[in-house]
């Protein structure tokens, strides 16, 4: 039976996954981010009442988002995922790296590294801040040969550029099993062979593997966690670095950085998140 719903739309840097995970009953909710910094919402109609506009306000006030300019429009039910694959573009993450999906031309005039990624169940199609941020991180740092750990893989995105920008290897990890067989299947499409390892466990599993480059584009709650496994996860000389950080985590993120050895030693920012590069203190 065809369900109607409600679009919620607001200009904001906050990641609509994050809207959604504030929600109460967000997982009968529905978002995506456009190209134009709006975040579209949607609820079920019967669901959209004052309650649930309540709740949406009183989310963003605690994100600092203005709740004042939100536009509402009901619209009817729709393939969603047509919609979404409809509304990406062919993006370029750093210098080097085009990531397109498969119903887009490559572009004969682009002389870097190309990926094809369709939109999935999977985390990472290269249009958010966060793995930009990696992908810059990485065209500085890998110079060749490097064994490189991903943790949170999500789609295999961060693995994949590592190792067409010269890295010996890869171990991408994410606890998430469907995250993993997309991240397989989008390893095959791009040619990918036994130089990329693709693993569902967590990054405890993984202690012992010990790498040149470690990234970890994760949420700011999780990392500090994974910050007493960096001795076993990297060789002495290795480095590494953290997005999907906001602002408030990083002063936790040091200190458990700190704790385990480690010592910041690069920051970037690209609208409300950060990424933190990291090496061993004694370095």
């Amino acid at each position: 039976m065809a369900k109607d719903y409600v679009e919620v739309r607001l200009r904001t840097d906050v990641d609509a996954g994050e809207i959604l995970a504030l929600i109460d009953g967000g997982e009968e909710l529905g978002a995506w981010e456009g190209e134009d910094g709006v975040v579209h919402l949607f609820w079920p109609a019967q669901a959209w009442d004052g309650a649930a506009r309540a709740g949406l306000e009183r989310v963003l006030e605690a994100l600092g988002v203005d709740a004042g300019a939100l536009e509402v429009e009901p619209v009817p039910d729709r393939d969603w995922n047509a919609v979404w694959a409809a509304s990406l573009e062919p993006i370029r993450l750093g210098g080097r790296i085009r990531v397109r999906q498969s119903w887009h031309e490559p572009d004969p005039a682009f002389d870097g590294i190309e990926l094809v990624l369709d939109p999935q169940r999977a985390f990472g199609t290269g249009h958010h801040a966060t793995t930009q941020l990696v992908v810059e991180w990485l065209e500085e740092h890998v110079r060749g040969g490097e064994r490189v750990l991903d943790i949170g893989t999500g789609s295999g995105i961060l693995a994949m550029a590592a190792l067409r920008l010269g890295a010996h290897s890869a171990l991408g990890v994410d606890n998430d099993p469907e995250a993993v067989e997309c991240a397989r299947g989008y390893a095959a499409v791009n040619g990918f062979g036994p130089e990329l390892e693709l693993r569902a466990e967590s990054f405890e599993g993984c202690a012992g593997w010990e790498g040149d480059l470690l990234v970890a584009n994760i949420d700011g709650r999780t990392l500090p966690a994974l910050c007493p496994l960096l001795p076993r996860l990297l060789g002495e000389t290795g480095i590494g670095c953290f997005s999907g950080l906001q602002e408030q985590d990083e002063p936790e993120i040091r200190a458990a950085l700190a704790r385990a050895g480690y010592a910041v030693r690069s920051r970037r920012r690209r609208g409300e998140w950060l990424l933190l590069g990291f090496a061993r203190a004694a370095a």
